[in-house]
């Protein structure tokens, strides 16, 4: 009786063993680019950036052609204040797409922080003639204007004095006038971009 017991236990132990052993642990689950994409935009939205930011670099590290996260770790960059860092990751997403409105107004931004303004009047334009009244989606108060006035300064510092001055009237105060053949002409409305800025 004794043997039959012992048998039968060495019988069930060995079925235990198999059952229990397809679910062995093999270690931690792989996380993938995307889900450290989507880490990282959640971060973003809660604020903090630079944790966004090492998602990002994660996930590109993981793979390197995941356009999703340059994007991202473009406006995540521009939060930053880094914009160079966010010009770059913007024109990386930029080669592997056609591009999005929020990579313009991104692009726009990006470069006015670099006294790029050429670039600025090409993505400022491009995003305003697609989208008079864009924003961003992620955070609505960065919008059209911000990227308006960066055009308008952009022109102003490239000598496009009446170019500047259109912009102004069309999109911050349609009764400002100044006479922009004269020096204080220009003088107020370099004063006006100033207060648009602090204002």
């Amino acid at each position: 009786m004794t043997k039959k017991i012992l048998v039968l236990l060495v019988v069930l132990t060995a079925s235990s063993l198999l059952i229990f052993g397809c679910g062995e642990d093999n270690g931690p689950t792989e996380v993938t680019a995307q889900q450290l994409t989507d880490q990282g935009w959640t971060k973003f939205a809660a604020g903090d950036y630079s944790g966004a930011s090492a998602d990002f670099e994660a996930a590109i590290g993981l793979d390197s052609t995941y356009s999703l996260a340059y994007f991202r770790l473009g406006w995540s960059r521009l939060y930053e204040s880094s914009a160079g860092l966010a010009q770059e990751a913007f024109e990386k997403y930029v080669s592997q797409t056609s591009g999005s409105n929020d990579t313009w107004a991104g692009l726009a931004l990006a470069c006015h922080a670099q006294d790029e303004f050429e670039d600025v009047i090409d993505y400022a334009t491009q995003l305003l003639s697609s989208d008079p009244g864009w924003s961003f989606s992620t955070d609505p108060s960065t919008n059209y204007l911000d990227v308006a006035l960066v055009l308008a300064h952009s022109y102003y510092m490239t000598a496009q004095f009446q170019s500047c001055l259109d912009v102004v009237n069309q999109y911050f105060d349609p009764s400002f006038s100044v006479d922009l053949d004269t020096d204080q002409g220009r003088t107020d409305l370099a004063t006006k971009l100033n207060n648009l800025y602090t204002g």
